[in-house]
């Protein structure tokens, strides 16, 4: 076979084993609580995709003779790996911003929710600047002291 040919199999095997590494290490997350991180923002998905790729990318280019179970393996560990580094981020995140007391602003205009999620009713909003106190979390969002929700992904600390 070419080399072109190689590289583009090798390349669409990479892509294949991230599609299927990727949910299969966030079911696995969510059993163990590895890929659910309990910290709020978009760091763990975000890292688990790009560690997928390059561990794919890499994995294939490491196995000579077995490019698929390469990037097949590689894409697993490099998103387990990304969605580790990722969750560790967002918990340090978190704890900088509990240790200045809770104190958050918003970094855009926001809608609250009556809930973690964006089925949940809006309830309010908050305008880009304006600061509010936290006082929880449940994955990517925020509570807000005296009712409702906020994505962490649009939250600075104060």
């Amino acid at each position: 076979m070419s080399k072109i040919m190689n590289t583009t199999l090798a390349t669409a095997a990479a892509l294949a084993a991230l599609l299927t590494a990727v949910p299969t290490v966030s079911m696995a997350q969510q059993v163990n609580g590895v890929t659910n991180c309990d910290a709020p923002g978009g760091r763990q998905q975000a890292g688990a995709v790009i560690g997928g790729v390059l561990g794919a990318l890499a994995g294939s280019q490491v196995s000579d003779n077995e490019r698929a179970l390469g990037a097949v393996v590689g894409a697993g560990a490099g998103a387990a790996a990304g969605s580790y580094i990722g969750c560790n981020q967002q918990r340090a995140r978190q704890a900088n911003m509990q240790a200045q007391g809770g104190a958050y602003r918003a970094t855009s205009n926001l809608r609250i929710r009556s809930g973690p999620g964006t089925g949940y009713r809006q309830s309010g909003s908050l305008r880009a600047g304006q600061s509010f106190s936290a006082v929880g979390s449940q994955g990517e969002w925020v509570q807000i002291a005296g009712g409702g929700w906020v994505n962490a992904r649009y939250v600075a600390a104060n």
